[in-house]
């Protein structure tokens, strides 16, 4: 339905729309919108009803994460061949009730340097014009395996100004959820399509990655048989814009001898994860001489952590644990919010990272001298006089602080301290940075569209950052790797591409598009073919959402209309059968 060609009844339910909250006045509108005559529009909204909620629930019960443990790519391969086996038990279930057209399986899959690169999915067609879905089926690590990540459930949760529905658990918006409603608008498709000859010259196909969250399988199958003709990333926001570049250093001390005397951080280690990924809880151990000091420190710690004056007095610090194993103290501390890396300065305004919380605290007690040098505190010394509890490079503007015109203040570099390991040589730290144009070697010359050539600028400042630190507190030195995971991507919303979603985009909730310009990176980054859009509505990621952390849950109803806006914008595309 276009804009300004609505009936009164119509109008009345728009402003519903904008009123009462999604949950209600999306039904509301589209019991106003006529569905006769499309049969795949129906079978679509029928089985999200019916299927959703236990079709991905099966998926989310299939450990589908890598970690750096020896088996991990193993059992990631092996329920992943669950996930596919279950999803073709669905297809054939489905071909049975069909004419002439059938889900065809495909697979792509060789064994890569450190993992299984590998995609699988579906097809509608043979056609040289390809058209594409795309979504994942890994995750991250469940985290604190207290919130039960892999048994599935619905619950109420408060969202976008109204309750609805959400399935909870470990990939249930990123990406399983996204990935059944993708399979479902296929069928959809499959349903409208059948005994027409709709299809001829084209190709549809729905793409399942493995490995999004570390290695992008679809770049790998894209290199060997050609990214398609138009396709929706559908593991985001409506609609992106502009993907920032992706820069991973890691900043190391050696540990040196233990001190002679005093009480020392022996070891500082968040809990393992992904770098992309603010960790549930991070330990420090402290050890001494002085049975007597432990003690007392002990007895007192908590109190000088609540006493503890950070740099923002309004910062919310994570909650803390002290317990003792023999004569170590213990220190645990937990996080609070969001959890994505791509979007620390959520999780800094309503929340707390707990790597974050102890390395600011336990680097003053070091600085005061309760606690004697050596390597940790060094790191930890240095993440508080870098960053501080801050996440936008504030505490060194000229090096780190970046924003511009596509990712504008608020929005611009982020640092997320996600990752201290303290191994027995070392200790090391992992920042994951998402970063605006202006810490890219190759300016953006503001026209054309798709990823920026080249790498980030973070190998000069790093070594500016870490020379100047040693000037001003000397010590052991600090050393420093850093590798451009990827280069930001910015597109043209007037081009074609971006038009043709819009109005598809507005038939489908008689709302304008929204555009957003995001940290977190997408199977879409360098590939102007693709498109990131959906199945969320908002750029918050942390709860009720939760994406990356404890408690993931997707609304229901949210995704129930993205499932309408992506089924729209196939049909469209499958009707113009031209185009780029």
């Amino acid at each position: 339905m276009r804009a300004g060609r609505t009936s009164g009844a119509q109008q009345m339910n728009l402003k519903l729309l904008r009123s009462a909250g999604w949950a209600v006045a999306v039904v509301v509108f589209f019991l106003g919108c006529s569905d006769s005559g499309d049969d795949g529009r129906s079978y679509l909204d029928r089985t999200l009803d019916r299927q959703f909620v236990p079709e991905t629930s099966h998926l989310v019960t299939l450990q589908t994460y890598r970690t750096d443990e020896p088996d991990s790519e193993q059992r990631i391969v092996d329920n992943l061949t669950l996930a596919r086996d279950y999803l073709t038990g669905l297809a054939e279930e489905f071909n049975q009730d069909q004419r002439t057209l059938k889900l065809e399986p495909f697979e792509w899959r060789r064994d890569g340097p450190t993992q299984t690169q590998w995609v699988f999915g579906f097809r509608l067609g043979n056609g040289p014009k390809k058209i594409a879905i795309l979504t994942h089926l890994d995750t991250v690590p469940p985290g604190n395996a207290d919130w039960r990540p892999f048994e599935p459930r619905t619950e109420n949760r408060d969202y976008r100004g109204a309750s609805q529905p959400f399935l909870v658990g470990r990939g249930a918006v990123d990406d399983k959820g996204p990935s059944i409603v993708g399979f479902t608008v296929l069928r959809a498709l499959a349903k409208l399509y059948d005994g027409t000859d709709s299809l001829d010259g084209v190709t549809v196909e729905l793409i399942f990655d493995t490995s999004e969250e570390t290695d992008f399988s679809t770049a790998y199958y894209f290199e060997q048989f050609g990214v398609p003709d138009f396709g929706i990333v559908f593991d985001a926001v409506w609609t992106v814009r502009a993907e920032k570049g992706i820069e991973r250093p890691v900043f190391t001390v050696p540990l040196g001898t233990p001190p002679a005397s005093g009480m020392y951080i022996e070891a500082f280690d968040s809990a393992p994860g992904a770098t992309n990924q603010i960790p549930d809880t991070v330990t420090a151990r402290i050890n001494g001489n002085d049975p007597a000091a432990l003690d007392n420190l002990a007895a007192g710690i908590a109190a000088l952590y609540q006493q503890y004056g950070f740099d923002d007095p309004q910062y919310r610090r994570a909650p803390l644990q002290v317990s003792r194993d023999g004569n170590v103290v213990v220190l645990s501390a937990a996080v609070i919010g969001a959890q994505h890396g791509s979007v620390p300065e959520e999780n800094r305004a309503q929340g707390a990272n707990p790597v974050v919380s102890l390395s600011n605290f336990l680097a003053h007690l070091a600085d005061d001298g309760t606690l004697a040098p050596n390597g940790v505190a060094r790191l930890l010394q240095f993440m508080a006089w870098g960053w501080g509890t801050t996440v936008f490079g504030e505490k060194h503007p000229d090096l780190l602080e970046r924003h511009d015109q596509v990712f504008e203040q608020g929005n611009g570099t982020t640092y997320a301290l996600t990752r201290v390991t303290t191994g027995p040589q070392d200790v090391s730290l992992r920042i994951d940075i998402r970063y605006a144009l202006g810490h890219h070697a190759v300016a953006w010359d503001g026209t054309t569209e798709g990823q920026l050539p080249g790498a980030s600028i973070f190998p000069d400042v790093f070594a500016q950052l870490v020379s100047r630190f040693q000037q001003d507190d000397p010590g052991t030195a600090v050393t420093v790797s850093t590798a451009t995971a990827a280069s930001p991507d910015v597109r043209d919303p007037q081009s074609p591409r971006f038009q043709r979603i819009g109005d598809a985009y507005q038939r489908a909730t008689g709302t304008p598009m929204p555009l957003a310009a995001i940290g977190g990176g997408t199977d879409a980054k360098g590939q102007l073919n693709l498109v990131a859009g959906g199945a969320l509505f908002t750029l918050g990621f942390g709860p009720p959402i939760n994406f990356h952390g404890i408690d993931e849950g997707a609304p229901i109803e949210d995704l129930k209309l993205s499932a309408r806006i992506l089924y729209q914008i196939m049909r469209e595309e499958i009707a113009a059968k031209t185009g780029s």
